[in-house]
């Protein structure tokens, strides 16, 4: 009897260790001190866990572009803040702040915080994110 609690308790720990282990925190790929802004069109958004990914398409003022890849809060927690899948989808302008990347030629960031064209305004960090800078 006490083998097979111990064989329980050694399971249920290995499976909410591992998962909590795989997790980054956000100083392991982000810069605090490297805030962006990036206006410009929604390309693609991955509802995934743990984050979902969001995918804007920056025009630069020499007319190239760059897509951006912004990390964000996974599906569910969107949903709850407000943003749905209807309204954050391809072809949509938005404005993202975050942080970028600790690699400073990346084009990833963790999202703080989404505009949409009408003025709509969400907080959609993903985890330990900081609130954006005005």
């Amino acid at each position: 009897m006490v083998r097979r609690m111990f064989v329980a308790f050694s399971a249920t720990l290995y499976f909410v260790v591992v998962p909590a282990s795989a997790h980054h925190s956000f100083s392991v790929a982000f810069d605090l001190q490297r805030p962006v802004s990036i206006e410009g069109v929604v390309t693609e958004v991955k509802w995934e866990n743990p984050h979902s990914w969001i995918f804007v398409e920056l025009k630069k003022p020499d007319g190239a572009t760059e897509i951006w890849r912004f990390e964000s809060q996974p599906p569910n927690t969107l949903r709850r803040t407000g943003v749905t899948a209807a309204m954050l989808k391809p072809g949509v302008t938005v404005t993202v702040k975050g942080y970028g990347a600790l690699d400073k030629a990346s084009t990833a960031a963790a999202a703080s915080s989404i505009t949409f064209a009408n003025g709509e305004s969400f907080r959609i960090s993903a985890g330990g994110t900081p609130p954006p800078k005005e």
